[in-house]
C-alpha cells in the first residue's frame, strides 16, 4: 500500500463520518423543532396530534393493586401509633412491626390511608393534641411534649400548617368549657 492510497481512503472515511455527522445533527434539529412546535401549541390550548407524547403528562405508573396495607396490618400500625404517640416515630420502627421494608411499608401506606408514614404519625398526635385542648386544661407545652412534638414552637408550626390555626385559637374555639360558656341554658 503507497502513502497515496491511505491518504484516499482516510479522505473517503472523513467524508463518511462528516456525512453521518451531519445526519445526526439534522436529527436533533428536527426533534428540537418538533418538541418547540408541540409546546407552542400547549400554550394556544390545543394537545398534542398524531401520537405525539404529553409532555406534561406524568407518566410514572400506577400502584400495582397488590401494594395496600392488609387489614391485620393496618389495626396493628394504628395500634402501635395511638400507643407511643409521645415518642419519636421513624419508618425504620414502623416497618418491621407489620414485617414490611421501609420502601415497601412507605408505598403500601401511601396506598391504603392516602398519607406517608410521617403524615400519618402527624395526623394522630394533631388529633389526640386536640383531644387533650378540648377535654383538658393543660398547658400546649405540655400537651406538645405529650404528643411527641419536640417542643411547643414546633407544635405550634405543624399544627398552623396542618389545621390553619394555632393551637390557643383552637382550643379557644374548641374547648368543651367555653362550650358551656356559650350556651346559657
Amino acid at each position: 500500500m503507497t502513502p497515496q492510497s491511505a491518504t484516499f481512503s482516510d479522505q473517503g472515511q472523513a467524508r463518511r463520518d462528516d456525512a453521518s455527522a451531519a445526519s445526526i445533527v439534522a436529527d436533533l434539529i428536527q426533534t428540537a423543532l418538533r418538541t418547540a412546535e408541540a409546546r407552542s401549541f400547549r400554550r394556544l390550548g390545543e394537545g398534542p396530534t398524531d401520537g405525539e407524547p404529553d409532555w406534561d403528562k406524568d407518566r410514572r405508573r400506577p400502584p400495582p393493586q397488590g401494594a395496600r396495607l392488609p387489614t391485620w396490618r393496618i389495626g396493628k400500625v394504628e395500634r402501635f401509633i395511638t400507643e407511643n404517640l409521645d415518642r419519636p416515630l421513624p419508618l425504620e420502627t414502623l416497618a418491621p412491626l407489620v414485617r414490611l421494608s421501609c420502601s415497601h411499608f412507605a408505598r403500601a401506606c401511601k396506598n391504603t390511608f392516602g398519607l406517608t408514614p410521617r403524615q400519618l404519625v402527624l395526623q394522630y398526635r394533631i388529633e389526640r393534641a386536640q383531644a387533650l385542648m378540648r377535654d383538658t386544661l393543660t398547658p400546649l407545652s405540655q400537651v406538645a411534649l405529650a404528643c411527641g412534638f419536640a417542643d411547643q414552637a414546633h407544635f405550634s408550626r405543624l399544627f398552623r400548617q396542618t389545621v390553619g390555626t394555632t393551637p390557643r385559637q383552637w382550643r379557644c374555639d374548641n374547648s368543651a368549657s367555653s362550650a358551656h360558656r356559650r350556651d346559657p341554658s
